[in-house]
């Protein structure tokens, strides 16, 4: 098994053996997890003794994951197809479950994690459903060839006492293989007792486990600056802590020594009588740097939106009256970055669909339709500048197909139908001067305007 991937000799066969194994290799697994999900919840992973305990926490972690997630899959992703094919009993899966949201749950476990899984099944009236399986509890395991095909995946949750504490070694385990999805209880290096009578047969023909990576490394995106994030929480709490110690700060007697009466009328009135002529009060107080400490803040903040390639929107440099474009350079690596994710997204898009179509195909006679001939569309989540783009538009008009420059406004969901829409709503008002740039169909067909009959009329 590698680090990153979990494969075995071609044709292993999931046994008690094998599953203990990898269930056992799959701790230092957990163990990862469990720290970046406990960054995510803005816990403090940095333990520090009284009185420098960490009492600021700023989440970046969740900021960084929220800025992906909605930069990535803010806008539902849509689907295109070749012309001709058609794919609609597919996305009438795809609605009935609302998969956008699972799709949203899937991105963040890869922001987090690194890495995220979906179990497809089919339900008792044999529609299918998608579900989301935690990474910190599930082991997809691939073959040792060049192609790395999929063997089989399991997913296992502890057995606990009747305390509610977990059992050494006992666990209540899914085994999920290309023809058959099997419960079995793991207890040791044996399966307890079972009926291969109620095992699940299946009909996807492979593993309906398909596995989401969020890059080649399999790192979430603040995995990188964990390190930051606590030294930057580490500077913020002494700060804290040091404003603290001014406000406490001790005062300090010389040439003097004060009786209980001269202690009392301090602690209520504020006030001090009878201090020899002699004698030196003051505050014994810490000098704090400001100027040092807000500049070592803003660097560590610099470094941590840097080197995880988020952007930091509060920064002056998204403000102003900047163009698009010199924005966009500002966002270059953060693009590239979920350019990456993107592309990784996708192919477990395609492999889902590969799923839905081989089921749909044995179920309700649907067409076979190879993934080449479809394509998911991501949609980034930033403000448009709809009058640009409609100038973009018109310079473009005869050049570019319609539907793929209709569908760059914003406000376009379906950019098929507005075409066609336009052309009838022509067609409705009699023939204008835009009339002829439709067909039969209401479909618009970017006709160039004859100039003679503008100057004649």
């Amino acid at each position: 098994m590698s680090d990153k991937i979990y494969t075995l000799p071609k044709g292993t066969e999931p046994t008690a053996d094998v599953i203990g194994v990898l269930i056992k290799k799959h701790e230092s697994d957990v163990k990862r997890f469990n720290t970046l999900k406990k960054y995510y919840d803005q816990k403090p992973m940095v333990s520090r003794e009284s009185p420098n305990s960490l009492l600021v926490i700023v989440n970046h972690a969740k900021y960084i994951t929220k800025i992906n997630l909605g930069y990535l899959i803010g806008n539902p992703v849509e689907y295109q197809v070749t012309k001709g094919v058609n794919i609609d009993p597919v996305l009438d899966q795809y609605k009935a479950q609302t998969i956008a949201n699972l799709d949203a749950e899937l991105a963040k476990n890869c922001s987090i994690f690194g890495r995220a899984y979906e179990y497809v099944y089919s339900d008792e009236e044999s529609a299918l459903e998608s579900v989301k399986l935690d990474p910190r509890s599930t082991i997809v395991v691939y073959d040792d060839t060049v192609k790395r095909k999929k063997m089989f995946a399991i997913n296992y949750e502890p057995i606990c006492n009747d305390k509610g504490r977990k059992i050494a070694n006992e666990y209540q385990v899914m085994i999920v293989t290309e023809s058959a999805v099997m419960n079995r209880t793991l207890k040791g290096s044996a399966f307890l007792p079972y009926e291969e009578k109620d095992d699940e047969q299946i009909v996807f023909g492979e593993v309906p486990v398909i596995e989401y990576i969020n890059n080649d490394d399999y790192e979430g995106d603040f995995e990188p600056v964990v390190t930051i994030i606590d030294a930057y929480n580490i500077l913020m709490s002494d700060r804290v802590l040091d404003r603290e110690r001014l406000i406490d700060a001790i005062l300090a007697f010389y040439g003097m020594n004060l009786t209980p009466e001269q202690k009392k009328e301090l602690k209520e009135g504020r006030v001090l009588t009878g201090v020899p002529m002699d004698a030196k009060i003051e505050y014994v107080i810490k000098q704090i740097n400001e100027a040092d400490a807000d500049v070592l803040r803003k660097n560590l903040a610099q470094d941590l939106h840097k080197i995880s390639m988020t952007p930091d929107l509060s920064d002056e440099n998204f403000v102003g009256n900047s163009s698009g474009v010199a924005i966009l350079y500002k966002l270059l690596a953060f693009e590239e970055n979920v350019k990456t994710k993107e592309r990784y997204f996708e192919r477990a898009l395609m492999e889902r669909f590969e799923l839905y179509n081989k089921f749909l195909s044995i179920k309700s006679n649907m067409p076979m339709v190879k993934t080449t001939e479809v394509d998911a569309l991501f949609k980034r989540a930033l403000p448009r500048n709809d009058f640009e783009i409609s100038q973009m538009i018109n310079n473009l008009v005869g050049i570019v197909d319609k539907e793929l420059l209709v569908s760059q406004l914003s406000f376009v969901t379906d950019s098929g139908e507005t075409v066609a829409l336009a052309g009838k709503e022509s067609l409705k008002d009699g023939g204008s001067n835009n009339s002829d740039n439709y067909g039969e169909s209401g479909t618009f067909t970017g006709g160039e305007t004859d100039e003679t009959d503008d100057t004649e009329d």
